[in-house]
C-alpha cells in the first residue's frame, strides 16, 4: 500500500490460480480432432456400425466428467482512494478499482498443449463466459451538508473476441469444425454503465436510498445460442454474469432503525 500524500492511497497487487486436474467435460470437436489426427482418444467416440456416422443412435462421443489437466490464471489488481472537503459544502472522495487479466491459460488434456482465454469467450468447454482482458469501477461520492450522500460510479468492461478468432491451433480446430465465426459473435464489444445512488437520512430512525444503475439502459452484447453455450455461461443470447442483462434499473427502499 502507498499513501504518498495526505487521504490518499494506492494499492497493487499481483495474483495467480493455479488448478491442477480440473474436473470438466473434454471437449467433443477437440476428440475428434485429436483421434482423426493423433490417434489419441479414438476409444471415446463410437461411429454407427450401420452407415459410419457420429450421429444418434447408433454414434456418440463419450466426453463424461473427468480429471482434466489444468487452470492457470493470472493478473494484477489495481487499488486507489482520495477524500477531501470542499468547506460548508461537505466532503467528497474518489475510489478506484481495476484488473487487468495477464493470462487464463488452460490445457485440455495433459500434453495436448495449452491456449490462453484472456481477451476471449465461447465454446462450452473452451473459453466460456468473457474474460475481458481489462475491467475498472470508478466511483465518486458527495457527502452534503444537508444529511444526504450521493455516488456516481463508472463501470468498465473492456471488449472480447470469439475463441474461434484465437492463435492457438487448438481453439481454431474446434471453432472451424462449427463453420466461420458469425460476424454477431466474432467481437463482443466494449461495454460502459453509468450508476447513480443518493442516501438521505431524514432522522435517527429513517433513511431513505435510491438509484438508478445503468442510467443509459446499455443492452449486453448479443451472442448466437452456439456462442453463448449453455447456461452455465450464457444465458437468453447474452452473459448477464458479466453484462447488465436487465437494462437500466431503478431502485428505492425505506429503512427504520428502532
Amino acid at each position: 500500500m502507498l499513501t504518498p500524500i495526505r487521504n490518499f492511497t494506492a494499492t497493487v497487487d499481483y495474483w495467480r490460480i493455479k488448478i491442477d486436474q480440473v474436473i470438466n467435460n473434454p471437449d467433443p470437436s477437440i476428440l475428434i480432432n485429436q483421434c482423426i489426427f493423433t490417434g489419441q482418444f479414438c476409444n471415446l467416440v463410437r461411429r454407427d456400425p450401420t452407415n459410419a456416422t457420429l450421429w444418434l443412435p447408433g454414434g456418440s462421443i463419450t466426453a463424461t466428467l473427468q480429471n482434466l489437466s489444468r487452470q492457470d490464471t493470472s493478473g494484477v489488481d489495481f487499488g486507489a482512494s482520495y477524500t477531501g472537503r470542499m468547506g460548508a459544502l461537505g466532503g467528497y472522495g474518489v475510489l478506484f478499482n481495476g484488473s487487468y487479466l495477464l493470462k487464463f491459460e488452460q490445457e485440455p488434456f495433459p500434453g495436448l498443449g495449452t491456449f490462453d482465454c484472456a481477451g476471449y469467450y465461447g465454446g462450452a468447454t473452451s473459453c466460456g463466459s468473457p474474460n475481458p482482458k481489462w475491467r475498472h469501477k470508478v466511483r465518486g461520492t458527495w457527502a452534503t451538508p444537508w444529511n444526504l450522500d450521493l455516488a456516481l460510479t463508472w463501470r468498465h468492461i473492456k471488449s472480447v473476441d470469439h475463441f474461434g478468432l484465437n492463435p492457438s491451433p487448438l481453439l481454431n480446430s474446434v471453432a472451424l469444425g462449427n463453420g466461420p465465426v458469425p460476424a454477431t459473435d466474432a467481437h463482443l464489444a466494449t461495454r460502459d454503465y453509468i450508476d447513480l445512488a443518493a442516501l438521505w437520512n431524514i432522522n435517527k430512525t429513517f433513511s431513505l436510498r435510491a438509484g438508478i444503475n445503468n442510467i443509459f439502459d446499455r443492452d449486453p452484447p448479443i451472442v448466437s445460442s452456439t456462442a453463448a453455450g449453455p447456461s452455465v455461461f450464457g444465458n437468453g443470447n447474452a452473459f448477464p454474469q458479466t453484462y447488465d442483462a436487465l437494462g437500466r434499473l431503478v431502485f428505492m427502499n425505506l429503512t427504520m432503525k428502532f
